[in-house]
């Protein structure tokens, strides 16, 4: 049986301060209820650096911070129901902000209750973190594959 693909291209930042890295709660799917990148889908026309900017914002609220190196590109199939499937193109750059913001807020529907936090890294599992966000954590040496 032939299955319908939706391709999603994506653009994230990992943030890193002080042992901790930049996360949401995510609550979208297709990986609800876990901590994830900031960041979010390519609009039409859009480059990824506009992307990047945009949905940073977005989600954090940060307007000022510095683009370091592309980290990595995680790609992931995800099934979307009967003969529907997601494929899932996350462009993930490592970011830095000075000073680290503390006080961070979102109106994104997407964002879930426990909001965006600065988060331990020696806290974080892969069964906490989004696929890309754990895979964006590895890439950067942060956690053990």
């Amino acid at each position: 049986m032939q299955s319908e693909v939706r391709l999603r291209v994506a653009v994230l930042g990992l943030f890193v301060a002080d042992a901790q890295v930049l996360l949401l709660h995510q609550m979208t799917d297709p990986e609800p209820n876990c901590w994830d990148l900031p960041g979010g889908g390519l609009q039409p026309q859009e480059t990824v650096m506009e992307g990047l900017a945009r949905e940073i914002k977005e989600e954090t609220g940060i307007t000022d911070f510095q683009v370091e190196r592309l980290l990595t590109i995680a790609e992931k199939f995800f099934p979307q129901g009967e003969g529907k499937l997601l494929h899932a193109l996350n462009i993930i750059y490592q970011c830095r902000v000075e000073p680290k913001p503390t006080n961070l807020s979102s109106d994104d529907p997407e964002v879930g209750p426990l909001g965006i936090q600065w988060i331990a890294i020696a806290t974080l599992t892969p069964e906490k973190c989004s696929n890309r966000a754990w895979e964006a954590l590895q890439v950067a040496g942060l956690v053990s594959t």
